[in-house]
């Protein structure tokens, strides 16, 4: 029954842009994990995480059929767009008696969701930029939201993991490097993310990420203008909080988040 349910689930998924559906064994990932990162300090009774994402521009598409993606739609309206999709399995699942907790990316500072991504098997999370590459999609992918849920009710979940032979960065001579015009990334796998937030904060880089862009792998699956625009403004929203820029300058960093 179960495996028949998940089936349902991913396609709904998939119905709304969700186009990367995968399945990760908490106790897993957990043991290779820091203890402020793990899964079940924050869902004590999680044994499975359902991590949905999209790649490409099919989840837009879905969102630009609805007539949402005018020139007055925001990050946050393509977002609330994927978690109320999310939000719906969570209630299909709930039906079925298998109990879920919903996590969107973004709500909470300390759940991992890139790595998450990595092993629910969406791609490898880059050794030089710490962005999670797609093999088809590349660097545009996102992972939305993370359903905890309680036990193992789909079954043993095997190791999805396409890390130790998806590796786009060895070899390459990393382009997203030289394209940073501060020199966020050092192309040792360290980046200074409060470096970027001045540099944007001060009305830099404001359409689109050059690093980003930069990457040769997924290159024919770039956002469209209109979605990087929309979505590069929501992360420099993020940065200006974690680093106290404009109102957030007045707000205590313990409440501000972290990275």
């Amino acid at each position: 029954m179960h495996a028949s349910l998940l089936s349902d689930v991913r396609r709904h998924a998939a119905a709304a842009g969700l186009n990367l559906f995968g399945l990760v064994d908490a106790e897993r990932f957990d043991a290779a994990s820091t203890p402020e990162r793990r899964i079940r300090t924050l869902a004590p009774g999680c044994g499975s995480v359902v991590v949905v994402g999209s790649g490409g521009r099919e989840l837009w598409q879905r969102f630009a059929e609805l007539g949402c993606a005018c020139s007055g739609a925001s990050a946050e309206a393509v977002d609330g767009f994927a978690l109320a999709a999310v939000r719906a399995i969570e209630a299909q699942l709930a039906a079925a008696a298998v109990g879920c907790r919903t996590v969107g990316a973004g709500c909470h500072a300390r759940l991992p969701f890139a790595r998450l991504g990595e092993a629910a098997g969406f791609g490898t999370v880059s050794p030089v930029t710490g962005l999670l590459l797609h093999p088809e999609f590349g660097p545009w992918v996102r992972v939305r939201a993370a359903l905890l849920v309680a036990g193992q009710p789909f079954g043993p979940i095997h190791d999805a993991s396409i890390s130790d032979r998806f590796q786009p960065c060895c070899g390459c001579p990393r382009p997203c490097v030289a394209a940073c015009p501060v020199g966020v990334h050092d192309g040792a796998g360290r980046s200074d993310l409060a470096r970027c937030a001045e540099h944007r904060h001060g009305g830099n880089c404001a359409s689109h990420c050059s690093s980003r862009s930069a990457c040769p792998v997924g290159s024919a699956h770039r956002d469209g203008d209109g979605e990087h625009a929309h979505r590069h403004t929501h992360s420099l929203r993020t940065l200006q909080r974690w680093y106290g820029h404009g109102v957030w300058r007045l707000v205590p960093p313990r409440w501000r988040g972290s990275p």
